[in-house]
């Protein structure tokens, strides 16, 4: 049976299905966070047995109507059950309490012997009322009336038994006496929690024949005195005398009109789930500080499939943002076929068992790209405001001295450069003067990266997680934070790794450099190679001048040619070695920018993967537990 087929058998309720949908997912996601500072072991308890019970309520006979008549030891409720029955079925007497078991009375046995089973009520104790021999009770075909043990009993389980019966009738009538009507035990423990069952729920004050009419009139204000101060004030409240038949014929007919309606059942369910929705409310708060839904909502309550449910990547390129409205990139996921919906616990008879890993929390999955349900998952991280998620990402940045290590890399460049562009002579300068140009080129080595500090990483982390939770309701503040620091332990390696790896590689040396280099050298032969020519011009110019004729090497008019093409070839290495200078500079700012980027992304992608994405997926179970709690709420058709 799934939530599109229950109510098959007699209970149809399409909104109450959903209800019962909404209030499971509440109860899973109440799981993985309940605790003494989490959420209440106890509401999370009833929940599961309030959805245990609608199950097996909505599977059973829905042309019956269970009302219950519940009372004190003493009010009569047994002569009244009787009356109603038109036979001595519960037994009556001197001797209280009295009623020791539960009694049932059915107007048309037809199917109703799996509901008297669920019930309880043993076989001894149930009685047919055949309505064909009394056309008097035609109006009650369909009724389930039992007479239900005293409350106060001393009796040992008559109250555990009285407490149970009470949570499974669909309706319950409280019989009540003119001595006891403002006991306190029964308001305390039974009428005020069911403040907000009024449509299920009527009182009879019952033994008036004992009073005057004055004294019934002034008993009977003084008790709804009482239930209005209660949140009970559109109660019920009936006047009766089992002994002289007063008021039985008007309860007869609210009974016949919760028979002939057919309502009672459903109307108690949500009138249960109403109470306990209330409970879970306390856990929901606003909507995350600073966060956007995105435009194609995540899951719709109703039916919608996975496909419509998750945003397709076309639609958030085309829309020209990063694919939601946080500022975060969006998975490119596909979305596979959806499995057979899982098994509920309102669905079936047996106690629902939770997998081992429903009390673990969601950032501990194992597989974080996939749901329960099998589904590829989206992006967690589309639910984390994009401003706390910038500001974490600039913490870690500076904690990791991105900074320090970028400003290095002009110098560090420049210096390796000038062993290749630089003009021979200025670099002989610069050896004789002490000062030693590095040929060994930037090294990209992880372990030579500085490590960021883990008190300025925690710090960063329990900022951003009271940025991005502070103001959520316990227990999702001390979640989120306990989220964040999830993977904290991590974050100082990686940051190490990222500034590593974004630096600029090993032996990086650019092509140009060497064609300079080679250049330069071939300019300094050229000059060495004048400057030599120039001096044997002046030793054999003079002294042979006389005897031989003019030569290369005699001719001293070559000599002033020499100089200047000297004094140009020195001139020409210097020009190209400072404009070579001048384009390594404007290299190394572009390099350095390359390498802010691909560090300052590598650790975005540090703070997503160990920061952001545990504390996105506890973000999107609290905007999912809002809109389950929203959901569970409607009582719209």
């Amino acid at each position: 049976m799934t939530a599109n087929t229950i109510g098959v058998a007699g209970l149809p309720n399409a909104r109450l299905s959903a209800r019962l949908a909404s209030l499971t997912e509440l109860t899973k996601i109440g799981f993985g966070r309940a605790g003494p500072d989490g959420f209440s072991t106890e509401l999370l308890t009833e929940a599961e047995l309030l959805l245990r019970r609608s199950g097996e309520r909505l599977r059973m006979s829905g042309s019956h109507t269970v009302v219950a008549l519940a009372g004190g030891t003493g009010s009569g409720k047994s002569t009244l059950f009787n009356a109603l029955s038109g036979a001595n079925f519960s037994p009556v007497g001197v001797t209280r309490p009295t009623t020791k078991h539960s009694h049932a009375c059915v107007w048309g046995m037809e199917g109703a012997a799996p509901l008297l089973d669920w019930l309880g009520v043993q076989r001894r104790h149930r009685y047919a009322r055949a309505s064909a021999l009394d056309e008097g009770e035609a109006s009650l075909n369909g009724l389930l009336l039992l007479d239900l043990p005293d409350h106060d009993s001393v009796v040992s389980g008559s109250a555990a038994l009285v407490d149970r019966l009470v949570k499974m009738a669909d309706m319950l009538v409280w019989v009540l006496d003119p001595l006891k009507y403002a006991d306190a035990s029964v308001h305390r423990r039974y009428l005020v929690p069911l403040a907000g069952h009024t449509a299920v729920i009527s009182v009879v004050l019952n033994k008036v024949d004992a009073l005057s009419v004055e004294q019934a009139a002034d008993c009977e204000s003084d008790l709804r005195r009482l239930l209005e101060a209660e949140g009970l004030a559109e109660t019920k409240v009936l006047v009766t005398s089992s002994t002289t038949g007063t008021g039985l014929g008007e309860l007869r007919r609210v009974l016949a009109g919760a028979v002939a309606a057919r309502q009672a059942a459903t109307d108690r369910i949500e009138a249960d789930v109403d109470a306990l929705l209330e409970r879970f409310a306390v856990y929901a708060g606003d909507r995350v500080p600073g966060w956007q839904p995105p435009e194609a909502p995540a899951q719709v309550i109703g039916g919608a499939s996975p496909s419509e449910a998750v945003p397709s990547p076309e639609r958030a390129v085309g829309e020209g943002h990063p694919g939601n409205g946080n500022g975060h990139p969006a998975r490119t996921e596909p979305v596979p076929e959806a499995p057979v919906p899982d098994w509920q616990p309102w669905q079936t008879t047996a106690a629902p068992t939770l997998p081992p890993s429903a009390a673990q929390p969601p950032w501990a999955d194992a597989s974080p790209d996939t749901d329960d349900a099998g589904h590829t998952a989206e992006d967690p991280t589309i639910y984390v405001p994009a401003g706390p998620a910038g500001i974490l990402t600039a913490a870690f940045a500076q904690a990791a001295g991105v900074a320090a290590v970028t400003e290095t890399l002009n110098g560090l460049r420049e210096r390796s450069a000038a062993g290749y562009i630089g003009w021979p002579p200025g670099r002989l300068a610069a050896r004789l003067v002490g000062r030693k140009p590095a040929r060994k080129p930037l090294a990209a080595d992880p372990a030579a990266a500085p490590q960021a500090q883990q008190a300025d990483i925690d710090n960063a982390i329990t900022v951003f997680a009271g940025e991005v939770g502070g103001s959520l309701p316990e227990p999702w503040s001390r979640t989120v934070l306990t989220a964040a620091r999830s993977r904290a332990d991590g974050v100082q390696a990686a940051l190490g790794a990222a500034v590593g790896q974004g630096l600029p590689p090993r032996d990086k040396v650019t092509g140009w450099w060497r064609l300079i280099a080679l250049a330069q050298w071939l300019l300094m032969l050229l000059t060495l190679a004048g400057l030599v020519w120039i001096v044997l011009i002046l030793s054999f110019g003079q002294s042979h001048a006389a005897h031989k004729p003019p030569s290369l090497i005699r001719d001293l008019s070559l000599a002033p040619w020499l100089g200047v093409m000297v004094a140009a070839l020195l001139v020409l290495g210097w020009l190209i070695s400072s404009w070579c200078r001048n384009m390594v500079v404007l290299a190394a700012d572009r390099e350095r920018e390359l390498a802010v980027h691909a560090i300052l992304a590598r650790v975005g992608a540090v703070a997503s993967d160990l920061v952001l994405v545990p504390v996105g997926r506890e973000l999107a179970d609290y905007e999912r537990f809002r809109t389950e709690l929203t959901a569970a709420r409607d009582r719209s058709l």
